[in-house]
């Protein structure tokens, strides 16, 4: 079970051996999230990536530890507000990594992104993806949740 408390920097408990820590990335471990960063694509350019990162006026990152060992998760966020002034919480990447477990990383990251939505009122959760090639229209429809099929028969 996963538990998350209310605080800015929660503590995740995945168990009796792993505390979780997720927390605002600080401007030291820039170079530790762009190695996150890399395993999603390895074209990131360092400077480019520090640059950005430091001047994110409109972007969010979150970063995931056990106890002070190194960066383990990594989640990207906007919130943008629409032509009739809802709040849409906008996820732009989110990277788990771990020996065993990284889906219990992914999953108390997106913990921590779902509070966070609902903290700032978000209307509607986004999750921003790449365009698969040949991918069957339908088949993204539906695991993008946008479709929905209803028979009468």
């Amino acid at each position: 079970m996963i538990e998350i408390k209310a605080a800015l920097n929660r503590a995740v408990h995945l168990g009796p051996m792993a505390d979780l820590r997720i927390t605002p990335l600080a401007d030291a471990d820039a170079d530790a999230a762009l190695v996150l960063a890399r395993l999603d694509d390895p074209s990131i350019a360092a400077e480019a990536w520090r640059r950005d990162i430091l001047s994110r006026a409109d972007e969010t990152i979150m970063v995931a530890r056990r106890g002070s060992g190194p960066l383990i998760g990594l989640a990207r966020y906007r919130l943008e507000k629409t032509s009739a002034a809802r709040t849409v919480f906008h996820l732009v990447q989110l990277i788990a990594v771990d020996m065993l477990r990284p889906a219990s990383v992914a999953t108390a990251l997106m913990n921590e992104m779902l509070w966070r939505a609902r903290e700032h009122r978000c209307t509607s959760f986004r999750v921003e993806t790449a365009l698969p090639q040949g991918a069957e229209p339908m088949a993204l429809a539906l695991a993008a949740g946008v479709c929905r099929l209803h028979s009468l028969f």
